[in-house]
């Protein structure tokens, strides 16, 4: 069997409640001339075009013509043959293109995906979910989220104070952290993504206020651009799980932050770290130094049962991010994951198990995604 195309789309997904953009899903298309045909998801924020076009006129001529159940091999390729390694670009175009190599091989062999991964060490993966229904509160998200069943939730530090100022911005943080948790009951395990956007000075302070709201983790309480300020923060809060690494591609780049103690989870995304097989890898490095993986996820379909066949085969995972991104997530979707109460049994379909209606996906073109922005109150840009 000979890959015989490799094609992308992309599609335009509107923000909760379906207002400004939120995401351009990023499908990858791997066909062979036994026709079977693989998909993959390199979902990217701000750099689609550039992703689309390394899978298009880059990595496309390099696999034609090769054998996609060689999925190590090629991806070798992708990550050896050219000189500038690394990179949100290269590694997002080759993690799309590897799942779908993936899906192709579990369909030649009629097997699922977490089969050829070693199989299953968990019955279900679980799930948590976010503020992403646009509704009128994070109270009222917090509450449907568990109504749905959902036992996790996470959400952001809140509307951002114009101009920016860290101080004020805990504030607001720890005012939406008291409303989730009383809406969301004493049950319900909560996060916080805080973005990078805190000093370690108000990082602290905000991790503080938190323990009184109680957090399964912290993720990116600090500037992400070195591990440094995490080590920090898991020195100054030994008893709160500080997560990260949704930045970072590849196992060598994880390297530093599990050799530093930087983190107490990791979380990688399946759309960048180099795909399925990377990210068990991370996983497996991650095992040596006792560091979970819950893996970061706000992206397509493809993404998510991806990441749910990872995830049932790593011995080391902890949770699962889901964006609903309703109806778009479910109307795409000829054949996806079930989710069920926050979870997700994988069904035993060949390969991961999707698949996409490309009219639906047609009728919903890319749209250019807003920048976050900061600026301080004397014009500058914050360390974030």
């Amino acid at each position: 069997m000979k890959i015989t195309g490799i094609t992308t789309h992309a599609m335009g997904v509107p923000g909760p409640g379906g207002f400004a953009p939120s995401r351009n899903w990023i499908f990858v298309e791997v066909e062979t001339d036994a026709g079977i045909v693989g998909l993959g998801e390199a979902t990217t924020e701000y750099h689609e075009q550039a992703v689309i076009a390394m899978v298009q006129e880059h990595f496309a001529p390099l696999l034609i013509g090769q054998d996609p159940t060689r999925v190590d091999y090629l991806w070798q390729q992708m990550q050896r043959f050219f000189w500038w390694r690394g990179g949100v670009v290269a590694s997002s175009a080759a993690s799309g293109i590897e799942q779908a190599l993936w899906d192709i091989t579990g369909k030649a062999y009629g097997v699922p995906v977490y089969k050829l991964l070693g199989g299953a060490v968990r019955d279900h993966v679980r799930l948590y979910a976010r503020t992403d229904l646009g509704l009128a509160s994070y109270g009222e998200e917090a509450r449907t989220a568990v109504l749905e069943g959902f036992d996790g939730f996470k959400f952001g530090p809140g509307p951002y104070v114009t101009p920016y100022n860290d101080e004020q911005q805990v504030d607001v943080a720890l005012g939406v952290a008291r409303e989730i948790r009383d809406a969301a009951g004493p049950d319900c395990e909560l996060m916080i993504d805080c973005g990078g956007i805190f000093s370690q000075q108000a990082a602290v302070r905000l991790t503080e206020g938190l323990r009184e709201v109680e957090m399964l983790f912290v993720e990116e309480p600090v500037n992400m651009d070195t591990p440094h300020g995490l080590r920090a923060m898991r020195r100054s809060f030994p008893d709160v799980r500080i997560a990260a690494g949704e930045r970072l591609m590849t196992r060598w780049q994880f390297r530093e932050w599990l050799e530093s103690e930087a983190v107490d989870v990791i979380q990688a995304d399946i759309c960048h770290c180099g795909g399925i097989g990377e990210l068990m890898r991370i996983a497996t490095c991650a095992e040596v130094y006792n560091v979970q993986i819950a893996p970061h996820n706000p992206y397509g379909p493809v993404a998510l049962a991806a990441a749910a066949h990872a995830a049932l085969a790593m011995p080391n995972f902890l949770i699962l991010e889901h964006c609903r991104h309703r109806p778009w997530l479910d109307e795409v979707q000829l054949q996806g994951m079930p989710v069920t109460k926050g979870r997700i049994e994988v069904p035993d379909r060949p390969g991961l198990g999707v698949e996409l209606d490309w009219d639906y996906v047609n009728r919903h073109p890319y749209q250019r995604l807003d920048l976050r922005a900061f600026h301080d109150a004397a014009g500058g840009l914050p360390l974030v």
